[in-house]
């Protein structure tokens, strides 16, 4: 009986040992899946509707990592990136720049990284007018609105001044705008009307739908592109020698009364801005903001149909998801870098 006990043990200390070896194994795997693993992430999102499905692709991803995505936090410009500084947000993917330059908080540089655009040059941006007043008044820039008949026609409060519907205090492009009326001296000729962007735009579409005149500010990529078609129903307008025009790096741009055109504003890189302490803690989810990139149209194509279809932000999250699975082999490459980067 000692004989076969003294037997048995070896076998047993072996068993024991492989299945500790395979629990290991296991938990390295699993680790090396999900680094992120534990890790409690909190993002933050712009207030406008194109920010939303961008927001969602990065908590995906993210997740796919195993890290553990709180709601994001919406934010405007300054508070974003005040919050990425002092480390209440860990990143925000909705960074415009240079438009949002000026917003940037002192020592901001110092806390946090600004990547790569995810979409380079997707962020064009500049001044329309409906296309009936182009041909009627010989429209081509934003100096014709210092013309007496070009300023009554556009005159929707009665003071004088050509109506130019802009965008809200804290917003980059409020700013963007105000430097331009400052700068060529146009203040006492165009009234910027800063209301929330959404009603701004709902009074342009109105007035353009009951065939009165229309001057508005828009950017893409964004529903506002799809709802009101530059070429079509509006057309965009000259407004020189504030910033060079970079459009050509998105492409070119279609609708416009001149080609080439002066946007007035460069076609913004849109990039990841996240806190530094956080990334030295996470090089996966450092990697994969190196890695993402987002295709303009689509950002376009789910804005609209948030606006169409009345969708909640939290219905947004599985078009997200449903484009991850479109573009998996370009998605996987991502991941697998990340994962690299936390070995």
């Amino acid at each position: 009986m000692k004989d076969v006990i003294h037997r048995t043990r070896p076998l047993k200390w072996a068993l024991l040992a492989a299945a500790v070896a395979y629990a290991l194994t296991a938990t390295d795997n699993a680790a090396a899946e999900e680094p992120g693993a534990g890790v409690s992430v909190q993002p933050a999102v712009a207030t406008w509707t194109s920010a939303v499905p961008v927001s969602w692709v990065f908590v995906e991803l993210l997740e796919e990592l195993g890290y553990e995505v709180r709601d994001p936090i919406a934010l405007s410009n300054p508070v974003a990136y005040l919050a990425i500084t002092e480390g209440d947000a860990h990143y925000w993917p909705n960074g415009w720049f240079p438009l949002h330059d000026p917003q940037l908080p002192d020592g901001f540089h110092d806390a946090a990284t600004l990547f790569e655009a995810h979409c380079g040059a997707c962020g064009i941006q500049g001044y329309l007018v409906d296309s009936a007043s182009v041909e009627a008044h010989g429209i081509t820039g934003i100096d014709d609105f210092t013309r007496d008949e070009v300023k009554a026609a556009f005159d929707a409060t009665g003071d004088g001044k050509a109506d130019l519907f802009g965008c809200p205090p804290g917003w980059g492009c409020h700013e963007g705008i105000n430097a331009m009326l400052d700068r060529f001296e146009l203040h006492e000729h165009i009234n910027h009307v800063d209301a929330g962007y959404a009603a701004n735009f709902a009074e342009v579409l109105s007035r353009i739908q009951s065939g009165e005149p229309a001057l508005y500010y828009t950017w893409g990529p964004s529903a506002w592109l799809l709802a009101l078609t530059p070429g079509e129903e509006v057309m965009w307008i000259n407004a020189p020698g504030i910033v060079a025009d970079e459009a050509e790096r998105a492409g070119g741009v279609s609708g416009a009364v001149s080609d080439p055109i002066e946007m007035g504003f460069v076609a913004a890189d849109i990039r990841v801005a996240a806190n530094n302490a956080f990334l030295e803690a996470n090089p996966a989810a450092a990697e994969l903001f190196r890695r993402i990139r987002l295709p303009l149209a689509w950002i376009s194509e789910v804005d609209n149909a948030m606006g169409e279809q009345q969708l909640t932000d939290d219905q947004v999250r599985p078009l997200a998801a449903e484009w991850i699975e479109a573009n998996r082999d370009s998605v996987d490459a991502w991941l697998e870098a990340a994962r690299a980067a936390a070995e």
